[in-house]
């Protein structure tokens, strides 16, 4: 009889948010998938899991071969939790191959569901939040990027993104120029220690972020946001 395939959501930040769930299936588990075991490793002695089962590097350099092996391992019947580093697989983070090539060959697959960065931000954000557009990362080239946020300015609801440390004032500075009448909420280092929130125009936020470090989620408010902000 072939396995199961669980996509289990980790903490993106405070290991507390691991639910009861998900914690079970790590520890029993016959295989994880995750993008860095070092990582993956020290948060379950974090989170305090006694995992039994073998750990695989499973990550943007090696998803379609490590695939394969870990198809062959279902087929046989292993039971497979794959996770990021943090947040919820395939939500900018590698498990597209793995996940279908389970579909395409009938076996079973669970979402096991937790935190993400978008639903995140999105619970603390004073905008209408519907539709609600995702984009990601976008391209690290300035000019792709900017075409990237051009394409999207008219969207009638709000847009969430994400963004590293290392590119943060570029990112903020191309949306100063193609979303300028959108307001912004920034989300830095969500859940952990040195959780911080912005909300503004997009000119301020690129002084905001100057020498921050962490992780970002932003989300632009609806078309006309800025501009009502400063009307009021």
């Amino acid at each position: 009889m072939a396995g199961k395939l669980f996509s289990v959501a980790l903490p993106i930040g405070n290991v507390q948010d691991l639910g009861f769930r998900a914690r079970e299936i790590l520890n029993t588990a016959d295989i994880i998938a995750c993008e860095d075991t070092r990582k993956f490793y020290d948060f379950a002695s974090r989170a305090g899991l006694s995992v039994q089962g073998s750990v695989f590097a499973y990550h943007a350099h090696n998803e379609r071969a490590s695939a394969e092996g870990i198809l062959s391992r279902l087929i046989d019947g292993a039971v497979v939790a794959l996770v990021s580093d943090a947040g919820t697989p395939r939500v900018s983070d590698p498990g597209y191959s793995l996940i279908r090539a389970a579909w395409d060959n009938g076996i079973a697959l669970s979402p096991v569901p937790g935190a993400s960065a978008i639903t995140a931000i999105l619970s603390v954000s004073p905008f209408a939040s519907e539709p609600v557009l995702f984009l990601g990362f976008l391209s690290v080239k300035s000019g792709r990027r900017m075409r990237e946020l051009e394409d999207y300015s008219s969207f009638p609801g709000v847009i969430v993104l994400y963004e590293s440390v290392h590119r943060i004032e570029k990112t903020l500075e191309a949306i100063a120029l193609a979303w300028k009448d959108r307001k912004l909420l920034i989300g830095r280092e969500l859940t952990k220690t040195h959780e911080e929130l912005f909300l503004g125009d997009p000119s301020n936020a690129v002084a905001w972020a100057k020498a921050k470090k962490g992780e970002f989620a932003i989300l632009a408010g609806n078309p006309g946001t800025a501009d009502a902000e400063r009307n009021t």
